[in-house]
């Protein structure tokens, strides 16, 4: 009797409904993420900002951050195996900290913060 009932039992896969709620919350971040860098481009790399917009800016990257790592334990875990999303993640994260540690590092020169801006966007000297 109770083979029966295992055998008439159609489980839905929980595994793959995971994987897929996580790609798509994957996909809306590195949306996020997109605008955020473009935000930070626009308004913070080649402009003066403002003591708010700055202090606006520092908790916008921690959060964005922080999200990042949240993310990033999801799809690690041996069991998603996603290595490209894992390296997207990696670049991505590198990126954010970058943005935060260019304008909000108090250690950080105005020269190096210059020197680490040319690096990143070589393009942009002349702007």
């Amino acid at each position: 009797m109770i083979a029966n009932l295992t055998a008439d039992f159609d489980a839905p896969d929980l595994r793959a409904q995971a994987h897929d709620i996580t790609r798509r919350q994957m996909q809306q971040w590195f949306d996020w993420m997109d605008r955020v860098l473009d935000i930070h481009r626009s308004n913070f790399v080649f402009r003066e900002p403002t003591e708010n917009q700055l202090r606006e800016h520092e908790l916008g990257l921690k959060l964005a951050i922080r999200t990042c790592n949240s993310i990033y334990s999801l799809i690690a875990d041996p069991d998603f195996a996603d290595t490209d999303s894992l390296a997207r993640i990696r670049i991505r994260m590198r990126q954010l900290e970058d943005a935060y540690f260019t304008l909000h590092d108090s250690e950080l020169s105005p020269g190096k913060a210059n020197q680490i801006l040319q690096q990143i966007f070589p393009d942009e000297q002349g702007a």
